[in-house]
This record gives structure tokens, C-alpha cells and sequence, in this order.
């Protein structure tokens, strides 16, 4: 078991402690050697693989031939969601001004500079390179794998044919959030033209996963850290999952430095196995300096089912997006899912399905709409940026203000549970210019919920006299939000907002569900029995 740092960073001793040890007591022992040997105490934590909760539903694909696209047939589209009603362009409906404005927003910016030039850096499964939507600017030498045993390599996903699911979801994602131009020939004559929403962006693709499914904690560090290294000002990832204290202190290096970060909300299931996952916000997305893309469907309602007064499905798919609780959703926005377009190279050389969805379709509209505002706005940007040296988190909070400010929030009446700010309109947000004035900086991301400190005694017990005893309970913490998300019957808590405080029972519930867990630490089940 790697063991990581506190800034995600592998120490290269070895662990001699068994491959049999759980992860966190992996962890504990690390701690323990270091006390003796130094009387230093620094956090650390496993390098765990942590589950990524899939962009696609398998239940899309069973009991049909889904195939890629030949001509706009309505069998195509998810049938348990709306799809877009017949319209100029429908191939590229989101896109449209009565939707997200991105046609409208992009000819707004090239009227006012000519060759709008911003970096975007793509954290995803890297990318299939003979795709003909591949974005335009997309820097193939600068994009990497940050996946074990590919470090360094070029950012290629090669697809194996075998799973709809998970091959290609990186390209459809930066398709969707930079895609070129593309001829009838590549629509099967159903379109010509732009189908990104920020085609003049260059792209620097960073592969954290082979799949959608699994990624290693310090992957993400690691990207995110070199998208910082090359300048990149806007981040979009289409994955979400359980925290760690690496993920958050990367993600605040991030905000620091100016970077407007958009990851995905993540995905519930209603029906079938995977209804036990969360269907809360998910990480990093649930971080104030993270801005959650949510989802609403073409025609302005949720795209989550109770909120359109359906109780099942329909046609069999089940996937739908995460939302809540309510102070996570004063960061979040909802931009156009599903039934949007899917770059696919599973199906003999076609090119597109119409069934794109998730909150993975959501998250790089969001991104592309940030990076059009920054690019609109540089030098009066750069301006203010001068007279508050050293605050480049301004920066993010001034793309926050517009693309919130100007989200329409009139379709559904609850959007704020839903939805979020609203729902992105990104030529609305040119409307708004830049201001240095009546910001706040943003909450830093953290592994801590009051609950917790609570439910660990750290008020009465861990007075800060020690600092090993410090070290120990941020590591108990992390890996409680941990089992919180990997324990359907913790994932309660994950309603509960930061702050709330939770009963004795919400604590001896908690308590008990560890103690009897097979996967949590002993360390954290000895201090749990000695309360």
C-alpha cells in the first residue's frame, strides 16, 4: 500500500507492515514509525483507489441496440427524459440560444477579439486521437497520463469495443466542452459546423483513469498540479467521488492561484444495484472553491427525477443527477443533460450517439462557459487583478458572480434545491463585467463536517496540546467522509450540511456502523471503543 502526504506525493519507504494491514492502518503504522523515529507528526494517508461513480447508465444499454448515430432517429434519445424538439441545428441543441447561447456568446467574442486565445486543462480518460471532433487546439504534446505505469506518456484512450460505458468517455467529454468542426460526412448529414462550446480553447488533456470507474488518489493530485504548472486558468472534469486531504489541499493550490475549477455533481441511480449510491453532491464538486455542475433536461426541468413528479422509470434508464444539501448548492449550475450529442468510436467508424448524459455532459458546458467570460473580459481582468496582489482567487470569484448572476432561475421554482444558481446561459454572463469589489473568498476545502469533530470528541478529548493526537484525528476524519460515501447506511449523513449537529443517535448510529465494518481501520475502531 502507497502511502501518500499531505500534498498527494507518494513516500517512497517501503511499508513493511503485510499487505494484509487495511489501508488507513497502513496509514496509522507509517505515523507510528515516524513519531518513534523523529517525534515528528505529519499527516498522511493511503493512495486508495477510489471508486468514481460511473457518467453513463448501463441500464441505457440493456435490452436495446444502441448503436452510433446513422440519422436522427427517435429511438435514439433516452426515452425516459424529453428530447429536443425539432429545431435548426438539433443536432447541436444545447448549443442553441434558447438553451445554453453558446452560438450566441461565441460570436460575441470573436466581434470583439479576433483570436481569443485560453488554456483548459481536461482531467479525464485522455482521449482517442483519429476522432474528427477532436478539439482544434488540442495540445497533444503537453496532455499526459498521470495512471500507474504510464506516467509521462502521451493522454491516449484506446478504445476496446467492449463497454459503451466507459470507452471514450474523456473524448466525449472534451468534445463536448471543445469540439472543432465537422462535415456532413461525420453526422451522417445531419449537421456541419462547431459542436464545442468553447472550440477556439486549447485543450491539455490529463488521463487519470483508465475507466470511469476507478481512480487513484494521487492521479487526481497530480493533474491537477500540472495543469496548474502550465497555466491552465480553467479545469473540467467529468468525475466525482469520496475526499481526501490531498484532494482538497490540491484543489485549494488551484483556487489560490486563479483557477475556476467545474467538476461534476455525480450520478444516482433510482432503480437496480447502483441505487444504493449517493445521491448527494459528490467531491470535489462539494467544495466551495469547486463550482458542481448539476443537470436540467431540454425542457427546464431537473434532471432529477422526484423533482418531475415521476416515481419510476419509463424506459429503462435509470441514471439521473446528484443535488444537495443546501449549502452545497449555492456553488453549484446546471447546464443542458441528457440527450445530448456523445462522441463514440465504439460502432464501425460512426462518430456520434444522441443519449449523452450524466452530469459528465453537464460539467465541460460549464467549464467552456467560464473560459468564454475570462477570455471576453482579460484585460479588464489583468486591471483589477493589479490592485490586489497576491488574491488571484479573485479571479474565480469574479467567473462565479457572472455565470451566476446571470443563470436563469424562472423555469422551475426550487431550483435552489435542484438546480443550484440556476441554469448557465453563457451569453447572459457577458453581460456582467469583472469587479474586484464584494468578493468572498470562498471556504477552504477540507475533510472535516462538525458532526464529525464531534462525534470524535476532539472538543473535550483533543485539545491541540498534542500534535500526534492533531495528526490522528484529521486522519479519522477522512476516513469517516470516506466510509460515508462507500456505506449506504451512512450515506444519511451526507444530507446533513458542514455545520449541522448531529443527535446522539446520528453518533452512536455512526459509531456502531464502523465498529462492525470490515474495511475501517482498527486504529479508528480502537479509539471508537475507548469513548
Amino acid at each position: 500500500m502507497e502511502i501518500l502526504n499531505k500534498n498527494g506525493k507518494v513516500i517512497p519507504q517501503l511499508i513493511t507492515k503485510g499487505d494484509d494491514k487495511k489501508p488507513w492502518d497502513s496509514a496509522h503504522d507509517y505515523l507510528d514509525d515516524e513519531i518513534k523515529s523523529t517525534g515528528n507528526a505529519e499527516y498522511v494517508e493511503p493512495n486508495l483507489e477510489n471508486k468514481i461513480f460511473s457518467a453513463e447508465d448501463p441500464g441505457s444499454f440493456q435490452n436495446k441496440a444502441v448503436s452510433a448515430l446513422e440519422s436522427f432517429n427517435e429511438d435514439d434519445y433516452l426515452k425516459n427524459w424529453p428530447k429536443p424538439e425539432v429545431q435548426t441545428d438539433r443536432f447541436v441543441w444545447h448549443l442553441n440560444d434558447q438553451f445554453s447561447e453558446f452560438k450566441k456568446a461565441n460570436r460575441k467574442l470573436l466581434e470583439k477579439i479576433s483570436d481569443p486565445k485560453i488554456k483548459i486543462g481536461h482531467i479525464d480518460t485522455g482521449f482517442q486521437p483519429d476522432h474528427p471532433a477532436l478539439p482544434k487546439n488540442l495540445n497533444k504534446e503537453k496532455s499526459k497520463s498521470f495512471i500507474k505505469g504510464e506516467e509521462g506518456k502521451q493522454a491516449i484512450d484506446i478504445a476496446s469495443g467492449k463497454s459503451l460505458e466507459q470507452d471514450g468517455h474523456g473524448t466525449a467529454t472534451m468534445i463536448l466542452l471543445a469540439g472543432n468542426s465537422v462535415k456532413n460526412s461525420d453526422t451522417d448529414n445531419n449537421y456541419e459546423g462547431f459542436v464545442g462550446a468553447a472550440p477556439f480553447a486549447e485543450i491539455i488533456s490529463m488521463r487519470i483513469s483508465e475507466t470511469v470507474a476507478l481512480i487513484q488518489t494521487s492521479a487526481f493530485v497530480d493533474a491537477l498540479e500540472y495543469a496548474i504548472s502550465e497555466g491552465c486558468e480553467v479545469i473540467s472534469m467529468s468525475m466525482a467521488g469520496a475526499p481526501s486531504k490531498a484532494w482538497a489541499n490540491m484543489v485549494n493550490k488551484a483556487y489560490e492561484a486563479g483557477i475556476t475549477i467545474v467538476t461534476a455533481a455525480g450520478n444516482s441511480w433510482f432503480e437496480g444495484p447502483k441505487q444504493a449510491l449517493p445521491k448527494r453532491v459528490l467531491y470535489p464538486a462539494r467544495w466551495d472553491r469547486v463550482i458542481a455542475a448539476t443537470g436540467v433536461a431540454c425542457d427546464n426541468l431537473p434532471y432529477v427525477l422526484e423533482a418531475r413528479l415521476q416515481k419510476k422509470s419509463e424506459g429503462g434508464e435509470t441514471m439521473q443527477g446528484n443535488f444537495g444539501p443546501e449549502d452545497v448548492m449555492t456553488h453549484a449550475l446546471a447546464a443542458y443533460t441528457p440527450n445530448v450529442i456523445w462522441a463514440t468510436m465504439n460502432d464501425k467508424g460512426k462518430y456520434f450517439r444522441l443519449d449523452g448524459g450524466g452530469t459528465s455532459s453537464a460539467t465541460p458546458q460549464v467549464a467552456a462557459a467560464a473560459a468564454i467570460w475570462l477570455t471576453y473580459y482579460r484585460d479588464e481582468i489583468n486591471e483589477i487583478l493589479k490592485k490586489y496582489p497576491g488574491e488571484k482567487w479573485r479571479k474565480v470569484e469574479m467567473v462565479k458572480n457572472a455565470l451566476f448572476n446571470s443563470a436563469e432561475r424562472y423555469s422551475y421554482p426550487l431550483y435552489k434545491i435542484y438546480l443550484g444558481r440556476g441554469i448557465l446561459k453563457a451569453d447572459k454572463a457577458l453581460v456582467i463585467p469583472p469587479s474586484g469589489e464584494n468578493l468572498t473568498k470562498a471556504k477552504e476545502a477540507n475533510v472535516n463536517l462538525w458532526g464529525i469533530l464531534d462525534l470524535l470528541g476532539l472538543l473535550l478529548r483533543l485539545k491541540g496540546d498534542n500534535e500526534a493526537d492533531d495528526v490522528r484525528s484529521e486522519m479519522f476524519q477522512a476516513e469517516i467522509l470516506q466510509q460515508m460515501h462507500s456505506n449506504p447506511n451512512l450515506q444519511k449523513f451526507l444530507d446533513y450540511e458542514e455545520t449541522d449537529i448531529w443527535t446522539d443517535a446520528d453518533r452512536e448510529l455512526m459509531r456502531q456502523e464502523l465498529l462492525k465494518s470490515d474495511t475501517v481501520s482498527d486504529k479508528l475502531k480502537e479509539y471508537l471503543r475507548s469513548e
